[in-house]
């Protein structure tokens, strides 16, 4: 088996959760592709098992080199057993934690050509100390309105990673 794993991680937690599923399956036997999503390939039939894409919001969207690599490589993507993992800061909150739930997910997916078979919604990293100013400020204006952690001194790992776990296996179940 053969799997291709993209992220698009803008402060390196979305890598990190990429890389946790990535030792996963490999401790199960799977080969395991993991690449970024801007040296990510044109997909070709029968290439990969099964392809997982990974990515973060910031300030709401994901990254703009997303929706333009679905669209173009949506039929490999319909056709191979895929699945989604996004990645918020936000999704630490029980109500924005599920991908009915989860906002962002819900309209990237309602416009996308690409209907994956599992999404998983991942609590991310809070860590001001690696924003430069003006995020570091948004993503405290954002705490704040979410009664969330704003001591600019702060470093949080919301992370379930029994959740990260549990996708993981639901990955390896996955079929057409």
């Amino acid at each position: 088996m053969k799997y291709l794993l993209i992220y698009s991680s803008r402060f390196g937690y979305t890598k990190k959760i990429a890389q946790k599923l990535e030792a996963q399956w490999t401790a199960a036997g799977i080969t395991v592709n993991i690449v970024n999503l801007a040296d990510a390939p044109i997909l070709q039939s029968g290439e990969y098992d099964k392809i997982i894409i990974g990515a973060s919001i910031r300030y709401g969207h994901y990254a703009a080199a997303l929706a333009p690599w679905i669209i173009r490589n949506q039929h490999i993507l319909n056709s191979t057993p895929s699945a989604f993992y996004s990645v918020s800061i936000l999704a630490n909150k029980p109500h924005r934690n599920t991908p009915q739930t989860h906002t962002y997910t819900r309209k990237f997916f309602a416009k996308s050509p690409w209907q994956p078979q599992t999404i998983g919604i991942f609590a991310g990293e809070l860590h001001y100390a690696r924003y430069n100013l003006i995020d570091r400020y948004m993503m405290r204006l954002v705490m704040k309105l979410n009664k969330g952690e704003t001591n600019l001194n702060a470093h949080i790992e919301y992370t379930d990673w029994k959740k990260v776990r549990e996708f993981g296996e639901q990955i390896l179940k996955l079929t057409k």
